[in-house]
């Protein structure tokens, strides 16, 4: 059996005023999610961390939320050397553009995510900050970016596509974020990672957490592709979302 791969993947963006977005997640049999820091295991294997740097191979930003930067150590860095270099034949960065969204500003700003000189990164902050705030983090990072309360995810991507030429953005979490993008309906591929354990939470934990504000709480999706591993027993799959698919058909 062939090693999954999404290396050979070709995406390609038929919006005029905003990337296309692919979400990248990973849940147990039982469909929990594990927060971890960036020095464990947690729920994957080599062999999905290899895929998700083959997702970060196709994008042009990655997009965290502001928990998963504080847990689990954000970044955009992709570790084969090989995707690397295939990337600058092609005029591209060695690494897409890291992003965090954050409501207080309160992040590690000894992470690599701002320190490392291998990728950019932008904060996208609230606005009801103070400047104080927008001052303190302008100093580790490409450029803090003030975002409304209302339609961030739209216009986080509007301004991704029209400030830095952001084409595909990939979406890692952590659960809030993803549920905000989730309820605009604003994800066009979801690629799902099973694993094969099963844990149980003290209160359930899953990929996508809905907001408080939320009314969008089902979406169809089609089964694009499904691969696995038979060392490790993962099943990697693929789902394109139904009603965006039915919009460009």
């Amino acid at each position: 059996m062939e090693e999954p791969t999404y290396s050979t993947i070709e995406f390609s963006n038929p919006y005029e005023n905003r990337p296309y977005v692919i979400s990248n997640m990973i849940v147990s049999s039982d469909g929990n999610t594990l927060f971890t820091d960036q020095d464990s295991t947690g729920l994957g294997s080599n062999i999905d961390r290899r895929l998700m740097g083959e997702l970060r191979f196709h994008a042009d930003a990655v997009i965290n939320g502001a928990e998963t930067l504080r847990i689990a150590g954000s970044s955009s860095l992709i570790r084969s050397e090989d995707l690397v270099q295939s990337r600058l034949l092609n005029n591209k960065p060695a690494h897409p553009l890291a992003c965090v969204v954050t409501n207080s500003g309160n992040l590690p700003l000894e992470n690599r995510f701002f320190t490392s000189k291998e990728f950019e990164s932008l904060v996208f902050l609230d606005e009801s900050n103070t400047q104080t705030k927008f001052d303190e983090l302008s100093p580790h990072c490409k450029e803090v970016i003030s975002m409304p309360k209302k339609n961030r995810a739209e216009f986080l991507l509007h301004y991704l596509y029209e400030n830095y030429d952001v084409d595909i953005a990939l979406l890692e979490g952590g659960p809030m974020i993803n549920g905000i993008f989730f309820e605009n309906n604003l994800i066009d591929e979801h690629f799902v990672t099973i694993s094969p354990q099963i844990f149980i939470p003290s209160e359930p934990f899953t990929s996508i957490r809905p907001t408080e504000s939320c009314r969008i709480m089902h979406q169809d999706l089609k089964l694009i592709s499904v691969q696995t591993s038979e060392h490790t027993g993962e099943i990697f799959t693929r789902y394109k979302n139904s009603s965006l698919i039915e919009k460009f058909d």
